[in-house]
């Protein structure tokens, strides 16, 4: 089905859920801007999955240390990696609150020449739909554009992009959405 310039499936969810609500926009929205050509940056995942293959590999060569040699030979080497387990995780985790925070997607379009990055939060037992929008051009680029730098805002009730039955309204979401994007990528005033 295509509504909105989006081919997508139908999207429900529990009217009830706040959070599959946000899944679901979250969804959406990451489909609008795979479609208006922007590809998804994994740098977040990216990250935190290099520090938890690190404090892996650690246990593992705590693990085949300790299956070769006595456990009193080896127990100097199992403080370490468990030490190093917990740091990458600890450091995983303080990746996940400081610097990734609320964000779900970072993209980039080289036609255009920028970054989007969008983050989104709910308040408990509120039903709405924060969502920032924020751009930077790519770097090293000789004719960086030249944007509005201030994030933009979108705050909306679920039930404007909602059905009663849970139907994801895809066209009015994304007819929003795309105005939200226009603001964000309109120039600056010189």
């Amino acid at each position: 089905m295509v509504q909105g310039g989006v081919a997508s499936a139908k999207v429900a969810a529990n009217t009830a859920s706040v959070s599959e609500l946000k899944a679901a926009c979250d969804k959406g929205l990451k489909e609008l801007l795979t479609a208006q050509g922007y590809e998804e940056m994994h740098t977040h995942t990216d990250v935190k999955l290099v520090l938890g293959y690190i404090g892996v590999v650690f246990c593992a060569i705590d693990f085949a240390y300790s299956w070769k040699y006595p456990f009193e030979q080896t127990k100097w080497f199992s403080y370490i990696s468990v030490s190093v387990y917990a740091l990458a995780s600890a450091l995983a985790l303080v990746y996940s609150y400081v610097v990734q925070r609320d964000t779900f997607f970072v993209g980039y379009n080289k036609a255009k020449g920028h970054i989007v990055s969008a983050g989104s939060c709910t308040k408990r037992n509120e039903p709405t739909y924060r969502l920032t929008l924020t751009t930077r051009p790519i770097r090293g680029r000789q004719d960086p554009p030249v944007f509005n730098c201030k994030p933009v805002e979108v705050r909306q009730p679920f039930a404007e992009w909602f059905y009663e039955d849970g139907d994801f309204a895809t066209a009015k979401f994304n007819g929003d959405i795309e105005g939200a994007l226009e603001a964000l990528l309109a120039k600056k005033a010189e």
